[in-house]
């Protein structure tokens, strides 16, 4: 009947606009899914070596020159070790790198399994509170009090550094033996009973 054949084509209108509908809207997500995907090629170019070597980012860490024992009391004797860290990038200028840092102070001359003086972690933030960059000198500064006051038992430690890249998830390690300044109550022999 002329009724039902009229009826059919509204319906066949209706669906014949929705399925432009669903065309349209899959198109939309086609493109947006397309940019995305474009995004994602870009950002993982860092996980290529030839987009790593590009970045400036830090390939090496080392102490400054001034690194060693410090005095806080005026006092003889070192109250801890001062550590000046330079990260270094590979056209070994010093550059400012968002990381943490562990240090491991160790005593070479004590048993191995007492041979940890003391270990010192700094988180991202910390460390980025640590840098000092003025006039003619950039680094990290890191003071290492002796832990609750007491110095180690020998007057040569060895400071292990690692500093964790941020940029790049590398690991970079540093290590240099350092001469301390015992105080005279360090060195007092203790009494036998």
């Amino acid at each position: 009947s002329a009724e039902q054949f009229r009826d059919t084509q509204r319906q066949l209108q209706l669906s014949q606009e929705r399925v432009r509908q669903l065309e349209s809207q899959i198109t939309a997500e086609q493109e947006g899914t397309r940019v995305l995907q474009a995004q994602i090629a870009r950002l993982r170019g860092l996980d290529r070596k030839e987009t790593m070597d590009q970045l400036v980012a830090p390939t090496k860490i080392d102490f400054a020159s001034m690194s060693g024992g410090y005095d806080t009391d005026g006092k003889v004797g070192d109250d801890g070790i001062v550590l000046y860290v330079q990260p270094y990038d590979d056209d070994g200028h010093v550059i400012k790198a968002a990381g943490s840092l562990r240090v491991t102070l160790l005593d070479p001359l004590s048993p191995p399994d007492q041979n940890v003086v003391a270990e010192y972690r700094f988180d991202v933030p910390a460390t980025r509170k640590l840098w000092y960059g003025r006039l003619m000198t950039q680094h990290f500064t890191i003071r290492c009090p002796w832990p609750n006051g007491r110095f180690p038992l020998h007057t040569e430690l060895t400071a292990h550094v690692a500093f964790f890249d941020l940029l790049t998830g590398r690991t970079l390690t540093a290590q240099k033996a350092f001469k301390i300044v015992p105080s005279p109550e360090s060195l007092a022999p203790t009494s036998q009973p």
